[in-house]
């Protein structure tokens, strides 16, 4: 009886594994998809003339937001990351994206652009490794109007309901990224700041 037992709990545990597996990889493939969209879109941009620099104040979601719901890029070159932003944070959303806190401030815009992804699921793992960011690391956030650099000023750790790091201060142009930790209790916090040349 115990070796049937045995063997069940390691052929579900194979069963898990390989659902797991699969499931993350369906996630990346719509990634990917989807930021194959948004880069043929920028690509596009690139070639259009950009006789002068674009002012996001004036802007709103519907026109940085492409036909098929991508709002931006974003890069971390310090952790390898490249990604899909979109807007909204619904849980259909994060399985394979990373999520735009919606009344938070848009890319480049006085206030606080807010995002959101999952660092460790069944489904994506896409900001698994932003605990290893370092305080001066660069971040790079590309919409079909334009690119915008950020600099990390801090990393943190909080509780879920410390909704105060989504606070917009109108008089800066900041972003934050939230993403839980390793064993999900809490919440890793990741603050940048614009460079000077993007102001």
């Amino acid at each position: 009886m115990k070796k049937i037992i045995a063997t069940l709990l390691i052929i579900a545990g194979v069963i898990l594994t390989l659902t797991s597996f699969g499931l993350k990889m369906y996630s990346k493939s719509k990634e990917k998809a989807l930021m194959n969209h948004l880069t043929n879109e920028l690509k596009l941009e690139n070639k259009k003339e950009t006789p002068k620099k674009m002012d996001m104040k004036d802007n709103n979601e519907n026109e940085i937001i492409n036909l098929h719901g991508a709002m931006a890029i974003i890069e971390i070159p310090s952790i390898g990351l490249k990604s899909v932003i979109v807007e909204g944070i619904e849980m259909e959303k994060l399985r394979y994206y990373i999520g735009h806190f919606k009344e938070t401030a848009l890319p480049g815009q006085l206030g606080n652009f807010c995002i959101a992804g999952h660092s460790s699921s069944m489904y994506s793992e896409i900001l698994n490794n932003l605990h290893k960011v370092k305080i001066g690391d660069e971040i790079k956030i590309k919409t079909i109007k334009e690119e915008f650099n950020y600099t990390i000023k801090e990393k943190f750790v909080v509780d879920p309901t410390k909704v105060s790091v989504l606070n917009q201060d109108k008089t800066k142009k900041t972003m934050t990224i939230v993403t839980c930790t390793d064993n999900g209790k809490n919440r890793l916090i990741v603050k940048g700041e614009i460079n000077k040349n993007d102001k």
